[in-house]
């Protein structure tokens, strides 16, 4: 690291791939079309980037800006940022997921020399039209063996772009420097601690600069990556397994999405956790004192122009939330409207000042000279805009926004960058926007005036051509239609003086049509208990777009589903939700998962007969328990009479205890070749081939299949899990199991005799 404690992060990881190159650098789980893991190794990645930096030499000059085009469910995309710094540029993330036209916007705000993405991205590119540049595509470059020095620069040099919303519309770059990310880094890695053993989940777009934090606290320490994509993201609470799956050390989510999971005691229910990293939105109470029970909770700020992260601190259990002290090399100030500084405990605006400020907006000297003055005590500050005082222990407190850009859900929305677009749309004279409700209701509402108050617009056709040009996050929705927009006496928009918009006003629908059927009926039941929805529910209203629906009423949605009964609700989860959003839709997918799962049941037998079921079974498990006693009670006698006399006479009593050890490790391997076969040929004789049903219980099939588990508890499984026999043996049991699939924690045949049947063939085993 330089003498000053700020390195340049392409140096920086390739001391730390040096260290430890075969270390698995970004682990991405199976999901969203995703079938296999996807693994990248320290040593793996520093050759991708170096071929990126290769491929990039001659095209990129100093400072020239490199698009990267690629989603956080590929490990290229970490490789084409650390290959554009080692090149000497600077880079900008652009997630997929945007709409055309926001790409579009940023490709010709950013002018980049060239794009790195994928052949389907090249062709999107296409597409969307602008001045053709060269497309770099990781998957098809040389594998460069030595690794590549880069070319340094200097610290106050371009390191990359960020795009957050203008205030006009037009996306706004943020260009920060080497010297402000890496001093993050340098601080992270200082004040964390984290070594290589840590997995940390990643919960940002590749668009937002949170993701870079969580990137640089795994490769600074020599870490693992884990992202999660869009999908994972919104499983709610079936993220909380999803976590302890991955062993999860180190989690940066925005509290919303820690409302979202539910999760009551995360201590117990996350045993690996140790480090929850928030940031983006303000912390509540609440979560504070169930997530900082026991772990470590950070609350972090810090806006896009100041590198990320500039405030945080750690949130104790019932104690007040703050945002606390500047992190090293900053200077946090609290200014009133003349920017002059204010006494401890008056609130005012929070400017920042350091070495993580922006060298500005990209082709925006105006509103750099705004937001960045030169103060004449302080020096290059920055203005965040935001509201804070200092409380006795000089930490700040956040109060909220002062101008008209608002955090929602963790995004940070210019609510006139939204009023440009509505009032640039064809029968909208006017437009205002605001967030109504609070905590984890919050929703973006707008308020139109039309040029035809008697025939407005559409709110489908608004909602149509605000998705074309904005993020999915900016589009509000709920929309409502007025003559006039309140003003203050100044004649400015007055937003506290817009009116809360119901529910009913986002739908844009004339006709309801109801429910058909009981399970359309629960599942609109939940559709309005999640989103508090007094009026009836169409069964074609979609839950997002149409009723104002998010991530926290979609959970809420679920677990009501789960409570309700519906049929196959018991097994829904979020991403049932985003893929099926509306009641028509939805509890067909129930209904179908329900059928696919638990066939249909032969006629259930009358009382007597089912008496008598039960009896036969037990005397079928007694048998079989007593044949068992027999055979373990011959072998130990057989021990005990027989073998060790002989021992004793053969070699003594000090041979036998000499040879004790070999005996045990000799006895359990025979333990494993005697039962392992024993239980094979026990399931083939007994059982045969599972198939999918539901079989009453203490019938024949259940009797059989106990008989299976039963013979199956012989089994040594310790001293084969975590190699190529365990998953050999559940295979021939009847297993699922992909191909090069490793199985690092036992097999549990002690609860009740459940857990074989659930992974074998699809098949399940219902009690009736």
């Amino acid at each position: 690291m330089p003498p000053d404690g700020i390195p340049f992060l392409h140096r920086l990881f390739d001391e730390v791939a040096g260290r430890c190159p075969d270390r698995v650098a970004v682990d991405i789980p199976p999901g969203q079309g995703r079938r296999e893991r996807q693994q990248i190794t320290y040593a793996e990645l520093q050759h991708q980037a170096d071929a990126i930096a290769a491929a990039l030499a001659g095209v990129v000059g100093r400072e020239g800006i490199v698009a990267v085009f690629l989603g956080r469910e590929t490990p290229a995309l970490y490789a084409a940022q650390i290959g554009v710094l080692k090149s000497g540029g600077s880079f900008t993330s652009i997630d997929p997921l945007f709409p055309d036209e926001h790409v579009r916007r940023i490709l010709d705000d950013a002018d980049p020399a060239a794009v790195i993405t994928t052949q389907e991205g090249r062709a999107r590119l296409g597409t969307i039209g602008g001045r053709p540049r060269p497309v770099v595509i990781p998957g098809g470059l040389p594998r460069l063996l030595p690794s590549l020095n880069g070319r340094d620069g200097n610290l106050s040099n371009l390191a990359y772009v960020i795009y957050t919303s203008g205030t006009t519309g037009e996306p706004k770059g943020v260009m920060i420097e080497h010297r402000g990310i890496g001093n993050l880094v340098a601080s992270d890695l200082e004040y964390f601690r984290l070594t290589p053993d840590d997995r940390v989940a990643q919960c940002s777009s590749p668009a937002y600069d949170s993701s870079l934090e969580e990137s640089w606290l795994a490769f600074a320490s020599g870490a693992t990556l884990v992202p999660l994509d869009d999908e994972t993201v919104r499983l709610g609470p079936d993220l909380v397994p999803w976590l302890r799956r991955e062993r999860i050390t180190v989690f940066c989510p925005p509290p919303t999405l820690l409302r979202s999971m539910g999760c009551s005691d995360p201590r117990a229910e996350l045993p690996d956790l140790k480090l929850v990293y928030v940031g983006g939105e303000a912390l509540p109470a609440d979560l504070a004192d169930v997530w900082a029970d026991g772990l470590w909770l950070e609350n972090g700020y810090g806006p896009t122009e100041c590198s990320v992260t500039t405030v945080r601190g750690r949130v104790r259990p019932r104690e007040p939330v703050t945002i606390g002290w500047p992190i090293r090399g900053h200077r946090a100030f609290v200014l009133g409207e003349a920017l002059e500084d204010l006494p401890d405990g008056e609130p005012g605006e929070l400017c920042l000042a350091g070495p993580g400020l922006a060298r500005g907006y990209r082709g925006r000297e105006a509103v750099t000279a705004a937001k960045f003055p030169v103060h004449p005590v302080h020096g290059r500050i920055y203005r965040t805009g935001d509201l804070v005082r200092r409380n006795g222990n000089s930490a700040l407190e956040y109060l909220g926004r002062i101008d008209g850009q608002v955090k929602l859900r963790g995004y940070r929305v210019e609510l006139s960058a939204i009023e440009a677009h509505l009032a640039a749309l064809p029968g909208v004279r006017a437009a205002a926007c605001r967030v109504q409700g609070s905590g984890a209701r919050q929703v973006l509402a707008a308020h139109v005036v039309p040029d035809d108050p008697l025939a407005p617009v559409e709110t489908a056709a608004l909602k149509t051509a605000l998705r074309r040009v904005l993020p999915e996050y900016m589009v509000p929705s709920r929309f409502g239609f007025t003559t006039d927009l309140p003003t203050t006496v100044g004649g400015k928009l007055d937003r506290r003086s817009l009116p809360d918009l119901p529910p009913e006003n986002s739908s844009g629908r004339e006709a309801v049509v109801g429910a058909r059927s009981d399970d359309e009926r629960a599942t609109a039941a939940a559709f309005a208990a999640a989103l508090r929805h007094d009026g009836p529910v169409s069964v074609h209203d979609d839950f997002f777009l149409d009723l104002g629906g998010d991530s926290l009423a979609a959970v809420a949605a679920v677990c009501e589903l789960r409570d309700a009964g519906v049929a196959g609700g018991a097994t829904a989860t979020v991403r049932d939700l985003y893929e099926a959003r509306t009641v028509v839709a939805l509890a067909e997918r129930m209904r179908a998962r329900k059928t696919a799962a638990l066939p249909a049941l032969p006629p259930r037998a009358g009382g007597p007969a089912r008496e008598g079921r039960s009896v036969l079974s037990t005397t079928i498990q007694s048998a079989w328990l007593a044949l068992r006693v027999v055979a373990v009670g011959a072998a130990l006698s057989l021990m005990a009479f027989e073998l060790l006399p002989w021992a004793l006479r053969s070699v003594g009593l000090a041979g036998v205890v000499v040879a004790m050890p070999v005996v045990v490790v000799l006895a359990t391997l025979a333990r494993l070749f005697v039962a392992v076969p024993l239980t094979l040929l026990v399931k083939r004789i007994v059982v045969g081939r599972y198939t999918p049903t539901r079989a009453p219980v203490w019938g024949g099939y259940y009797t059989r299949h106990w008989i299976v588990v039963s013979t199956a508890q012989s089994i040594p499984w310790r001293w084969i899990e975590g190699t190529p026999v365990l998953p050999f043996v559940l295979r021939r049991l009847g297993a699922q199991i992909g191909k090069r699939v490793y199985i690092h924690r036992g097999v549990d045949f002690q609860r009740g005799g459940w857990d074989l049947l659930s992974i074998g063939d699809g098949a399940t085993l219902a009690q009736d």
